[in-house]
């Protein structure tokens, strides 16, 4: 170490000092420029995009929202992909000037290169009520250079709230409403912009459960639909819907209102509105019940006795109460209905009961019950052609008054059940058997005779006038000493009958019945069976098929279908029946 210092402290040595602090400086810089321009040339943070839109705007307003994106790194960036998301109910402003719903946009890029940038603009009329906030949405991906992996900039947003309306809507409803009460929509609107306005449309989009009954004014087209030609700066007017809401208890029914205006030919979105009535516990209710259930199956002929049970469920009174039973089906026998003291309207198929005929009904308090009755036939076949599907009768009870107690609104309060009967099907198995058929002839003696073998041909026909059947299958069993001949016959297309030797049986399995099955197309089969008679049996008509039976299940009420069919005995045959003896 001595040696180094007294080398730097002899002369001459300063001329070596200033070489060595050079090269130093020399590594100094080259070190700070590696590692400015040699490490790597690309950071994410160097990518950059914004959204630009409206802060405030009045609703119907048309609003320019633009996407600036920037590249500060010395890097190409490409396959970039830009998602824009417009503001609820925003009508889109394309670039040929039509307009469209559409909730998204998505635009593609190729490439942006190094310190280079751009922008985007989308354009959209603004719907919204006053104070309401809207937000549009953009997201970005791409990928950089030679990398492989893909880029992703988080999501950004625009927010613009809505500070007014050129046309102030108020849309009224009652906050809360029993089911089957009157109640009324009220619309007011008053043009509060600079100017005329022309060419609005109202449009109401009803709650499931309403019906609407009186309009003021009528609407334009349909039950919905409003034009205001010309609305001048400063006028308003009132729309007002009259009808029933139905639903269940807590049950929250939202009428909406969209404004629109007339823009280059198309009605675009102005102003948007909404409001909801909640459906309270029914001030009063009526159930209907026939033949002591709610999901009783009919069938043809039979006697429908319905009760109608009706319950005061409120802490007010009512009078002046009305209940209108409505009968709808081709199946009623109208000509067997018995009222039991209530009026039949014919005109409209309604029995009436009124305070005249039920006294409960010119004063009904609170937690009242009370019950009327009628019975009704059912026709004894189907009716409405053979082949209709589906059949069943529909009981409606509407239970109103129009006397409305005091703290009540509506010019009418009612409540309503319906009651929907099906009615099971009726097919019917026509079972025959010939000695000489015609399409087989005969074989054997006739009358019959101990050892001698004798041919029968049984024919089963089936016939459905009411609904479908599933499963449809006959089956019969043959007795010790009846023999099948193997020899079967049925419609081209059709299943045939079979013989299970195992448990003795006939069987055809049909599958599916159709409706109507028997008139508008043939649905039969024949088969043969023979018996060689004993000399046990002589003097006796020996059984050839017993124990028969048509099984399925109803494809409308899903109720099994069973039938049971007659013994066929030698006796019992078409041509021959007074030679079915054995001798």
């Amino acid at each position: 170490m001595r040696n180094i210092l007294e080398y730097f402290s002899s002369p001459g040595s300063s001329k070596y000092l200033k070489i060595l602090v050079i090269v130093a400086l020399v590594l100094f810089v080259a070190a700070i420029l590696v590692f400015w321009f040699g490490g790597s040339s690309f950071s994410e943070r160097g990518v950059e995009f914004k959204i630009e839109g409206p802060q405030q705007a009045l609703s119907g307003d048309e609003a320019t929202y633009k996407i600036t994106y920037s590249n500060t790194t010395r890097t190409e960036i490409k396959d970039i992909k830009f998602r824009f998301f417009y503001p609820d109910h925003a009508i889109v402003i394309k670039e040929d000037g039509s307009y469209s719903e559409e909730t998204s946009e998505t635009f593609e890029l190729d490439s942006v290169g190094a310190r280079q940038s751009g922008e985007k603009e989308f354009k959209a009329f603004l719907v919204g009520e006053k104070g309401s906030i809207l937000y549009a949405k953009a997201d970005m991906t791409y990928k950089a250079g030679t990398l492989s992996s893909r880029f992703e900039k988080k999501p950004i947003s625009a927010a613009t709230t809505i500070i007014g309306m050129p046309v102030p809507v108020t849309l009224s409803v009652p906050p809360i409403a029993v089911s089957g009460q009157e109640i009324t929509y009220t619309l007011d609107y008053r043009n509060e912009s600079q100017g005329d306005i022309a060419d609005l449309r109202f449009k109401l989009a009803y709650p499931e459960g309403f019906a609407p009954k009186r309009f003021s004014p009528q609407p334009t087209t349909g039950d919905a639909t409003w034009d205001i030609k010309l609305l001048k700066k400063g006028s308003g007017a009132r729309i007002t819907v009259t009808g029933t809401i139905s639903g269940n208890e807590r049950d929250s029914k939202t009428v909406s209102m969209m404004l629109q205006r007339k823009i280059n030919g198309d009605y675009i979105n102005y102003e948007r509105a909404e409001a909801s009535t909640i459906i309270s516990s029914p001030l009063f209710d009526v159930k209907i019940s026939v033949n002591g259930e709610r999901d009783y199956t009919a069938s043809p002929g039979d006697i429908l006795a319905y009760s109608i049970q009706y319950r005061n469920s409120s802490s007010y009174t009512f009078s002046g109460l009305s209940l209108l039973v409505k009968l709808e089906g081709e199946m009623y026998d109208l000509n067997s209905l018995d009222p039991t003291g209530g009026f039949y309207d014919s005109a409209t198929q309604t029995i009436i009961w009124n305070a005249g005929s039920v006294p409960n009904f010119s004063n009904l308090g609170p937690s009242a019950t009370g019950k009327v009755d009628f019975r009704i036939r059912l026709k004894s076949s189907f009716s409405g052609g053979l082949g209709s599907k589906n059949f069943f009768v529909k009981t409606t009870a509407s239970l109103v008054t129009s006397d409305i107690p005091t703290g009540l609104d509506g010019e009418e309060i009612s409540t309503q059940d319906s009651l929907i009967t099906k009615i099971s099907t009726q097919p019917n198995v026509i079972q025959t058997m010939y000695y000489n058929d015609p399409a087989f002839g005969s074989f054997g003696p006739m009358p019959l005779n101990v050892g001698s073998e004798t041919i029968f041909t049984v024919h089963w026909r089936l016939i459905n006038p009411g609904n479908a059947v599933n499963n449809a299958i006959v089956k019969a069993t043959l007795p010790t000493g009846v023999a099948w001949k193997n020899i079967v016959s049925s419609v081209t297309g059709q299943s045939q009958p079979a013989y299970d030797r195992n448990k003795g049986q006939v069987i055809w399995n049909i599958g599916q019945l159709p409706s109507g099955s028997g008139t508008s197309s043939i649905y039969e089969v024949s088969f043969q069976v023979s018996i060689t008679p004993s000399s046990t049996q002589r003097g006796s008509a020996p059984t050839l098929v017993k124990n028969g039976t048509f099984a399925g299940t109803d494809s409308f009420t899903q109720q099994s279908v069973l039938l049971n069919l007659d013994n066929l005995t030698t006796s019992d045959t078409i041509d021959r029946s007074a030679d079915g003896t054995v001798e």
